[in-house]
């Protein structure tokens, strides 16, 4: 005779299984927001100049790659954030535990989730096109150290201030977010790329350096979105406290009251039958 089910048993097993449904969700939007994007930059290196692969990119390649990134990102947010936030970034997820959208718990199970995807993401791409992996993140330009870290933390700033702004806020274009958040990706590659590579994202960066190796610099891939992270929460939390929302009220409201309600619909709304009377 079987034993009767316990009531306890769905509650204790409900944390685990939504924490493998998000953790599962970042692993897949991950991947194949990386993937088309590494495609995308790989075809736009190689084609470049066929002669010369390391020739500095031209503008036509510039585009080639923002746009690669910033559709491919607003692509797979808009298709996995109702599972798992669609953050696909360590620097977003980070921006979003100190504003309190994802608890730190979840957070560590993501990140290596991320990490991973890049991982696959890169192996893929270098084992299905011809050709060496030159997707990683190198600085070019006769950009400094130190001045691609800061490039670094400021355009994840804007990333993720888009981020809170759009989506962390519910308002009436929460459900346009991801195409924010694409076309801040899109500007932060157009602004960066030929100075950094552009990451603003320690897993897109971290794939292809297991790929394809290392750079003695590659810390600032880390540290720099990080960085941003943390200085794009003081900016939002700073106002926060202002109660921003009181400068320029109303930006959500549709402004329907400022038109009379047609007689005859108040009419066809007072012979509708009531929820109560239906009761």
């Amino acid at each position: 005779m079987s034993s009767p089910p316990s009531s306890l048993a769905p509650v204790a097993a409900e944390p685990t299984r939504t924490l493998l449904v998000v953790v599962l969700g970042e692993f897949c939007g991950t991947f194949m927001f990386l993937l088309l994007s590494f495609i995308g930059a790989q075809t736009a290196i190689v084609t470049n100049d066929y002669n010369d692969p390391s020739a500095p990119l031209t503008p036509i390649s510039l585009m080639y790659i923002a746009s690669a990134f910033g559709t491919a990102l607003a692509t797979n947010v808009w298709i996995f954030y109702r599972v798992s936030g669609g953050m696909f970034n360590p620097a977003v997820t980070l921006g979003l535990v100190l504003v309190g959208a994802v608890k730190p718990l979840r957070a560590l199970c993501i990140v290596p989730a991320q990490l991973v995807a890049s991982v696959a993401a890169a192996g893929v791409v270098y084992g299905v096109l011809p050709g060496p992996l030159r997707v990683a993140n190198t600085l070019g330009g006769g950009a400094t150290v130190a001045q691609g870290f800061v490039i670094e933390a400021l355009l994840t700033a804007q990333l993720v201030l888009t981020v809170y702004f759009l989506a962390v806020e519910k308002h009436r274009a929460t459900f346009l977010a991801p195409i924010g958040v694409g076309i801040s990706v899109f500007v932060a590659h157009i602004t960066a790329t030929n100075w950094t590579g552009t990451s603003i994202n320690p897993a897109r960066s971290f794939g292809p350096a297991v790929i394809a190796g290392f750079v003695g610099y590659h810390w600032i891939y880390w540290l720099g979105p990080l960085v941003g992270a943390v200085l794009s929460f003081l900016i939002y939390d700073l106002f926060k406290r202002l109660e921003y929302h009181t400068a320029n009220p109303g930006q959500d409201d549709d402004d329907l009251e400022k038109f009379p309600r047609r007689e005859s619909a108040l009419v066809r709304e007072e012979s509708l039958p009531s929820s109560t009377a239906k009761a």
